[in-house]
């Protein structure tokens, strides 16, 4: 009442409560003890920079394990095994406080996390939980260090599962990495190059996506995933030795649904990163050709609030891809093209109206008497791409190309 906050009990049997503060953003959590004395409930705790307590009386800090040294030489340690073992969604706690907060792990805290990795899913740590961890993760301005420490250990593989099979694939003329590296890569290239974007594209990638979880973690993990459907395409051309992954786009997308979904991300979550990884490649290929405005609006239509998203993926994706065959020249020519996507996208935002919706379902199944179902959806999907083409532009066109769509 005093701060005019909003209470909410977390756990009564605990009495664990919550106080939201009007902004909605900041809040402040209260626990009763747990145990006889403030000593003991701090030993509980999971590292020693999270172990320290303030007597409100008299305001000296209580600081039983060298918590105040560890925070000011930047150490994560953990100084109880046994509270890893208590609950193992701490290990994944430790990466994410490494990677957000820049600390070094102590190399005895290393081994236990190592040790202790494969008790996640065992421990059947719910999904919701080391969905945020793992996100908040990713807030990290050098996430990716992090991720290749997660991967060297195998940690990464208790989180995705399917990116192990990347390592199944090797390096090749036009990577200089083998595909789960590359991966990782890219995350890192995002990394080092959006604090040098135009302000108004960090500002876009710096929105929250969530409560407290940015735009831009969601793209990193966009990233991470963006080649998920490769080792399901890999073929090497037995006449050139080529390594080549057909469609791996579109079905790295459709795959990284049923990843997200077993990891209880949201439908609207995974709808964004199963879009990004789809057309990752787009904008790369529009620049191989001649390009027109009119493609490149429509590239624009089709990607809408994601086309920043998808252009700063492609450009990770060229910059971490350096094979043999690959020359500065190329990659030069393909980073100019993806910023001058950027700048067109920026002056055709301002202008840019979204499609007409010149039928709806409910017009279509009565012109051609057929019920709701797969049809009607390969119509509508079949409409809006002539739209996007620019070939459809009033309702007699619709209605014309409509009564021409084959069914099979």
């Amino acid at each position: 009442n005093k701060v005019k906050g909003h209470f909410v009990l977390l756990d009564s049997i605990n009495e664990i409560a919550r106080v939201v503060m009007p902004d909605k953003k900041n809040f402040v959590d209260f626990a009763k003890c747990v145990g006889k004395t403030i000593e003991e409930d701090l030993s509980r705790r999971d590292f020693s920079i999270n172990a320290m307590g303030c007597d409100i009386q008299n305001g000296t800090v209580i600081d039983i394990f060298d918590g105040q040294k560890d925070l000011q030489n930047k150490i994560l340690k953990v100084f109880d095994e046994k509270n890893l073992t208590d609950d193992p969604l701490r290990v994944l706690r430790a990466y994410r406080f490494a990677s957000k907060y820049n600390l070094t792990i102590e190399s005895k805290t290393q081994e236990m996390l190592q040790k202790h990795s494969h008790l996640l899913n065992q421990n059947n740590t719910a999904k919701e939980r080391i969905q945020i961890e793992f996100l908040k993760l990713l807030e990290g301005a050098k996430s990716a260090e992090i991720l290749q420490m997660m991967k060297d250990n195998e940690f990464l593989y208790e989180i995705f599962a399917e990116l192990k099979e990347q390592e199944t694939i090797p390096k090749n003329s036009h990577h200089h990495l083998d595909l789960i590296d590359h991966s990782i890569e890219t995350v890192r290239q995002l990394e080092v190059f959006i604090n040098t974007e135009p302000k108004w594209v960090q500002e876009h990638m710096h929105k929250d996506f969530i409560l407290g979880i940015s735009r831009l973690a969601f793209l990193k993990l966009a990233t991470l995933l963006h080649d998920i459907g490769k080792p399901q395409t890999w073929e090497i051309e037995a006449d050139t030795g080529r390594h080549r992954f057909i469609r791996h786009d579109e079905i790295g997308a459709d795959f990284a649904k049923k990843i997200l979904k077993k990891l209880k991300y949201s439908n609207n979550q995974t709808k964004y990163i199963s879009k990004l990884i789809k057309h990752h490649i787009y904008p790369s290929h529009l620049l191989r050709s001649e390009v027109t405005e009119k493609a490149i609006l429509r590239m624009f239509r089709r990607l809408e609030d994601e086309t920043i998203d998808v252009i700063l993926l492609a450009k990770a994706d060229r910059l971490s891809a350096k094979g043999e065959e690959i020359t500065d020249e190329i990659i030069q020519k393909n980073i100019q093209g993806l910023e001058l996507l950027l700048e067109k996208y920026k002056t055709a935002k301002e202008t840019m109206k979204p499609i007409e919706k010149l039928l709806s379902g409910e017009e279509i199944m009565e012109l051609l008497e057929i019920k709701e179902g797969k049809d009607l959806g390969k119509i509508i999907k079949e409409l809006k791409e002539a739209q996007l083409s620019g070939d459809i532009n009033t309702k007699t066109e619709a209605l014309e190309f409509v009564k021409n769509v084959k069914l099979y």
